[in-house]
């Protein structure tokens, strides 16, 4: 077998541990389940790319709301704070930071953990 770096579910690639020809940020799984979901409203110092493959939920990015489901990819800004609001089916996804900009700080920033309650989906949720 190669050096080829494999991540393995329940670790993330990040600063400490990516080979060093590698230029994105952060790479990792995220998931939110419908009992006892958490999540942290966060912001980075880097743009943040989510690609959401199982679930049903309610987020918000830079103030704005919006309904996610399997399939939806999510762009967030540096220094847009986003956050999981509202869970309906468990959401589970897969995240990448693109890479810090000269003296930009790593990970979740300004982070606040909280419950995200399990709810009922909502009669205009988009149904694709």
């Amino acid at each position: 077998m190669g050096d080829m770096p494999i991540i393995e579910p329940g670790s993330w690639l990040n600063p400490e541990n990516k080979p060093e020809w590698c230029e994105v940020g952060s790479v990792g799984r995220f998931v939110v389940p419908v009992d006892g979901g958490r999540f942290e409203r966060h912001h980075h110092d880097d743009h943040e790319i989510w690609m959401n493959w199982e679930g049903k939920a309610k987020i918000l990015v830079d103030g704005a709301e919006s309904y996610v489901q399997a399939g939806d990819i999510v762009l967030t800004r540096a220094g847009d704070v986003h956050d999981v609001i509202e869970v309906y089916e468990t959401l589970r996804g897969f995240f990448t930071e693109t890479g810090l900009p000269q003296g930009g700080r790593i990970g979740h920033l300004d982070g606040v953990a909280h419950d995200v309650p399990a709810m009922p989906l909502p009669a205009d949720f988009p149904e694709r």
